[in-house]
């Protein structure tokens, strides 16, 4: 069953800022880091159309199963590449969540 480690990274301080080190910075250093990983999605969050959406940004790095997950979030890389999207992150801490699919 596929795991997903989500990465809801609040309005930033300068949102073009912060779209350059995602993009420039953070992507590049951390997707190494990522061991196990099958695949990293970055998606802009544009709603709810009736009021503004509480976050900028999501990732969502992809992983065969939840074990494989686990494993990358305790290993150091993964500890580093955590750290490192918290410190790209103005507006605040990003919110992370781990989702599983299915039931």
């Amino acid at each position: 069953m596929t795991a997903h480690l989500i990465i809801l990274y609040p309005h930033p301080e300068n949102a073009e800022e912060f779209d350059r080190a995602y993009r420039d910075e953070h992507l590049p250093y951390a997707g190494p880091k990522l061991a196990g990983a099958i695949g990293v999605a970055t998606r802009r969050v544009v709603g709810p159309a009736f009021a503004p959406p509480p976050y900028h940004l999501v990732s969502d790095v992809s992983f065969p199963t939840i074990e494989a997950l686990k494993a990358c979030a305790a290993s150091p890389g993964g500890q580093e590449a955590l750290a490192h999207a918290g410190s790209i992150s103005s507006g605040g801490a990003p919110t992370i969540l781990v989702l599983t699919d299915g039931l």
